[in-house]
């Protein structure tokens, strides 16, 4: 009978709403209220048809752009007709304060009567915790819930839902509810959330200290590198010197039957600027041994020594035979 009295009254109500509503809308500006309007009527057209999921979106539609209770009325009554009987409910609700404080009456009196003929039929949900965590984060679909929320019986919409609870230093925790049609009261019980991993007191592999290099450790890297540097470069410098002055004295040689004082038969006269030209390279590759040896002596006297009463010593030999040209080290 009660569901009877809500689809009866839902067919009065769309022409009642009609006339009245224009009194008692609130003004939009520009092209939204004909807009508001036009989508009204056509919710009204669909709602007759029994086009009700199409006639909901066009009442919802209007009722965003240009907020009436009138409007608000008739998709109330749509959506109890697409099974939202919570969302009804609650719009009803809301018809019916704003009715009893700008009328008219007659309105208040139908929103309230069309609340009571839903209330044995809704579907009601629980969510219980005991001692909930402080900062305790609710969700229901996504949407955050108070914690006045907790214990306490509310209507819900018909379908799967998700209650979600979370809390600082917790673990998040989670459930699917599905909500029958009709009539129904569900109890979600929310556990005690778990401890997350670095709140349970895990313990934390410590963090070695960062190796610092000490002042024997840079001064010997440092000491090495000009080492290799120095006597590389030497080694060089000796092997160049040492070729070049070995031609040298070959060309100077056997200038030496034909020439007299730097004079020279015009023939010999490019063995001997080939002879000065070598001369001037072995001397340069001698200068680069005597820099490079300086910079090894240095790299090697930075060396921290191993007996702290020795000094540390080098000595340098050249090493010049058949079939090998080089610098010996020793220390």
């Amino acid at each position: 009978m009660k569901r009877g009295l809500l689809f009866l009254g839902s067919g009065a109500l769309l022409g009642a709403v009609t006339l009245s509503g224009a009194a008692s809308a609130q003004r939009a500006q520009g092209a939204v209220k004909p807009m508001a309007e036009a989508l009204f009527w056509q919710g009204r057209d669909l709602f007759k048809q029994g086009q009700y999921p199409e006639a909901c979106e066009k009442f919802e539609e209007s009722q965003r752009l240009e907020p009436k209770p009138g409007t608000l009325l008739n998709l109330a009554v749509c959506h109890e007709k697409v099974g939202m009987l919570a969302t009804a409910w609650a719009e009803l609700g809301s018809v019916e304060e704003i009715a009893r404080r700008e009328g008219p009456a007659e309105r208040a009196a139908f929103a309230r009567a069309l609340r009571a003929a839903l209330e044995p039929r809704l579907a009601r949900v629980e969510i219980r915790m005991d001692a909930p965590p402080a900062s305790l984060r609710l969700t229901l679909d996504g949407e955050p819930l108070s914690g006045a929320a907790l214990n306490a019986p509310f209507p819900i919409d018909p379908g799967r839902h998700r209650v979600a609870a979370a809390a600082p230093g917790k673990k998040a925790w989670s459930t699917a509810v599905d909500v029958p049609p009709e009539r129904a009261s569900i109890v979600v019980t929310i556990p005690a959330l778990e401890d997350a991993p670095a709140a349970a007191g895990a313990p934390r592999a410590a963090l070695a200290p960062r190796a610092t290099a000490a002042p024997e450790a840079s001064a010997d890297g440092t000491g090495r590198t000009l080492m290799a540097m120095g006597f590389s470069v030497g080694a060089v410098g000796l092997m160049v010197g040492a070729v070049a002055g070995a031609l040298t004295l070959s060309r100077s040689g056997a200038l030496a039957a034909v020439c007299a004082d730097d004079r020279c038969p015009p023939s010999r006269r490019g063995d001997l600027s080939t002879a000065r030209t070598l001369a001037n390279v072995s001397n340069a590759g001698f200068a680069v041994l005597a820099v490079g040896a300086g910079v090894g002596v240095a790299g090697l006297l930075m060396l921290p020594s191993r007996d702290a009463t020795a000094s540390p010593r080098a000595a340098l030999t050249p090493v010049l035979g058949a079939g090998a040209i080089g610098l010996h080290v020793s220390f």
